[in-house]
């Protein structure tokens, strides 16, 4: 017979935003907006005091500035952040190698059959949570019990700083069920929408629901949905998940159209993630532009490579590709981003690879290699070659 499993949800609580009243001590138990440019971008963190103005990740700055208009608003530090989240992945790694990283602020971790070495699964949580505080000077929340889809639910309802148990019994699932339906991974705003057209509200709602009524609307989406609705989660805690993307993208200070303008955004854009994939040992194969207009019309393209690179100039050549067969048609642009997929994991594998290097590659490695030298702010790539392939 299959033991129980025993997996912790851990999330850091407002992450960004806690972080930030850490280091600035006039930011504390204030109303607290992380995210940026101020009315261009979108809320990346919202600390507890602003969120009882509804303010909530996702929601654009300059809504959540008229409601709260007396908030501090602050822009992302990435980098700071990245920082405390090594140490915390570091802390899960040391109770157990089944972890599942979520983000920068949350993870999963199955530890069935720790206990002879850590205390039962519930004094690891505290532990987890005793070992974060002490190593960062941050709460988490933690959730226990025998699935993923119970333990992060259960993370969920102690926030913040909290530490809850739910086992999959008859008295919890009835408290379950009368839980809104979008504590149900994978609802979403849209999906919640669809299923309250349905008459389903709640995760009872759901559970009570014929499941070929929901696969025949959410296929197999549905089919989980459904299952978690009833307290079945069978998905394993996968350690060390791969990258399926690695992007970065930019919201402009005002609407842009300018050409020569979106040309150097995305020479930048080349450049910080042409490192990011150098240092993490990637190339990529697929290139997706993705833009997003004054009315907040976003669309992508995409284009696939013949090689897979990590050069600089491979992915800007490839990104203005995708932008020149977009007809603008005199739209501004608020958004534009680069992401790159179809990624291959070379890490580790360097000496074995270095003679196969591109011409752009072995530029990217120079460049990179400068701006460490140098400081990464003080090399600028100032324009490409014209190629008359790209370029008018």
């Amino acid at each position: 017979m299959e033991r129980t499993r025993k997996i912790i949800h851990v999330d850091m609580d407002a992450f960004f935003a806690q972080i930030e009243q850490r280091d600035n001590p006039e930011y504390k138990n204030k109303p607290l907006i992380v995210g940026g440019p101020l009315n261009r971008g979108v809320v990346s963190t919202a600390s507890y005091e602003a969120r009882k103005y509804g303010i909530h990740s996702g929601m654009p700055l300059s809504r959540a500035k008229r409601l709260c208009p007396r908030g501090l608003y602050i822009p992302v530090d990435m980098e700071k952040y990245l920082r405390e989240s090594a140490k915390i992945r570091d802390i899960f790694y040391k109770f157990t190698p089944l972890v599942e990283i979520i983000g920068c602020d949350e993870g999963f971790l199955d530890v069935t059959g720790c206990e002879r070495l850590f205390g039962s699964s519930l004094e690891i949580a505290r532990k987890i949570k005793g070992s974060i505080y002490e190593n960062t000077n941050l709460t988490s929340s933690a959730g226990l019990g025998p699935n993923k889809f119970l333990a992060k639910l259960a993370s969920n309802m102690g926030k913040p700083n909290g530490l809850t148990v739910l086992e999959n019994t008859d008295r919890v699932l009835a408290k379950v069920r009368k839980l809104p339906v979008s504590y149900i991974w994978g609802v979403g705003h849209v999906t919640d929408k669809e299923l309250k057209s349905m008459g389903i509200e709640t995760i009872g709602d759901l559970a009570d629901t014929p499941v070929e009524l929901i696969e025949a609307r959410f296929g197999e989406l549905g089919t989980i949905m459904h299952q978690m609705s009833r307290g079945i989660d069978n998905r394993k805690v996968v350690p060390n998940r791969e990258a399926k993307s690695i992007g970065r993208e930019i919201t402009y200070r005002r609407d842009i159209d300018d050409i020569s303008i979106l040309n150097s955004t995305l020479l930048l854009l080349s450049q910080k993630i042409a490192r990011n994939m150098r240092h993490k040992g990637y190339r990529g194969k697929v290139i997706t532009l993705k833009l997003r207009f004054a009315d907040f019309t976003t669309i992508s393209r995409r284009t696939t490579l013949k090689e897979y690179t990590f050069g600089i100039f491979d992915l800007h050549r490839a990104a203005l590709k995708l932008l020149k067969a977009v007809d603008l048609n005199r739209r501004k642009i608020r958004l534009i981003g680069i992401s790159v997929s179809k990624l291959n994991n070379t890490f580790g594998f360097a000496d074995f690879i270095e003679d196969s290097r591109s011409r752009d590659e072995s530029l990217t490695e120079a460049i990179d290699t400068i701006s460490r030298r140098f400081g990464e702010n003080k090399l600028t790539l100032a324009r490409i070659i014209k190629h008359d392939d790209i370029m008018d």
